[in-house]
This record gives C-alpha cells, sequence and structure tokens, in this order.
C-alpha cells in the first residue's frame, strides 16, 4: 500500500450511492438482528446498509478519532484492532466487512488484509447471517479457502463510483452455512467453488456492475 494509505490505516469508505445499492439487496427480519463493521471508520456504511431497519449496529475502529464518530451513528463502536475483540461465535445476522488493502506487516509475514479480516471475523457471523464484502476484485480468490467452505449463495457486483473504480472495487454477497452445511461439503464441491470465483474474477470488466436494483440473484435476507 502506497505510503498516503497507511497513513489514514488504509480508510476507504464505502460511497454513498454504493451503499444505497447495496441497501436494496438487503431484506431484514421483523426482528431486530446484530450487525457488525469491524472496519467501521466513521459509522456511516453500516448505518446506511440499516437505515430503515430493526437492527442494532455494532462497529470497531483502530483509529480513535474515527471511532469516537462511529459512537454518534452506530449504538456501539469500539476502539482497537478487530485482531484483539472478542465476540460470540455466531451471533451476528449481517457481517459488512470493507478491510484495509494491504499485507499484513511484520517480518515474514505476506498475508492479505482482506483474507485475514475474513478468516477471523467469520465464525462470528450466524448460519444464515449474511455477509457483504467489499473488496478489490482481484483479491477475491485470495480469500476463497473461507468463501467458499463457509458461505452458499454468493453473488458478485463491480462498484462503479469514481473512488471504487480506482481500486477496482467488487461487492460480494453471501450467506453463512450451517456446521452441517459445512461438514458434508465433499472435496470435489470446494474444488468447484474455488475455481468457479476463479472465473468469475478474472475479469474487472467482465463482472456484472452494481444495479440500482436487486435482480434474482442478489436479495440477501437478514
Amino acid at each position: 500500500m502506497r505510503s498516503q494509505a497507511r497513513l489514514k490505516l488504509g480508510y476507504y469508505p464505502l460511497p454513498g450511492g454504493e451503499a444505497q445499492r447495496i441497501r436494496r439487496f438487503l431484506r431484514f427480519s421483523a426482528e431486530p438482528g446484530q450487525t457488525l463493521d469491524p472496519c467501521c471508520g466513521t459509522g456511516g456504511a453500516l448505518k446506511a446498509l440499516t437505515a430503515g431497519a430493526s437492527a442494532r449496529t455494532h462497529g470497531i475502529e483502530l483509529d480513535a478519532y474515527r471511532a469516537a464518530e462511529a459512537r454518534e451513528v452506530l449504538d456501539e463502536a469500539i476502539q482497537g484492532s478487530a485482531f484483539d475483540t472478542h465476540a460470540p461465535v455466531e451471533s451476528f445476522s449481517l457481517l459488512y466487512l470493507n478491510p484495509p488493502y494491504d499485507f499484513e506487516v511484520g517480518e515474514g509475514k505476506n498475508k492479505r488484509m482482506e483474507r485475514l479480516f475474513l478468516e477471523h471475523v467469520a465464525r462470528w457471523l450466524k448460519p444464515g447471517g449474511v455477509l457483504v464484502f467489499v473488496l478489490p476484485y482481484d483479491r477475491v480468490c485470495d480469500c476463497r479457502g473461507t468463501l467458499t467452505t463457509q458461505f452458499r449463495d454468493k453473488a458478485i457486483y463491480r462498484l462503479t463510483a469514481p473512488e471504487s473504480v480506482t481500486y477496482k472495487q467488487v461487492v460480494l454477497f453471501g450467506v453463512r452455512r450451517s456446521r452441517q452445511e459445512r461438514e458434508r461439503m465433499p472435496d470435489r464441491a470446494v474444488n468447484e467453488g474455488n475455481w468457479k470465483l476463479q472465473q468469475l474474477t478474472r475479469s474487472y470488466d467482465a463482472i456484472q456492475p452494481l444495479p440500482d436494483e436487486p435482480d434474482q440473484i442478489g436479495r440477501a435476507h437478514v
């Protein structure tokens, strides 16, 4: 990541127009659910994604100033690292994840942060819960180990706001599998799922743009 990006802690907030389009893909239950953004910034993205829903919003933010802003718009926001935060397993119905676009820092470490964040927080999402994952298109395949085994009903769309195009961002929707579903997955299904993710993200321009209204593939029930 460029030095300027490091100074802002990899902070790339979701453009408002994209948040509004993603919101139309989410159908919330009438009963209050728990939602989480583990890289919440000022809290604006999760607030927009849950607008009008009876959902409680929780955020984690590394930067102290942005965490203070997030406390003004979310039900709960804590300042710190998601990797140092403990949450009950399978406790959230919606996980919005837009992690830093970078490699982990440290001698001998070379994993991407998108992958590390997903591996760490996926377990906090309950079976049937919805993942909304924003990341550069060419990093989706790097996350395939978790995406294929942990999530079903996946759909990927290209984001088209100028800021999103700069980083070639996509949004991936997925529904978390139950433990039984994960245990029943044969190796063939895992291999096929990995191959499909690779094929879907081979070309940025070939990925379908996120539409203004949900298509039949993209409705996600929270």
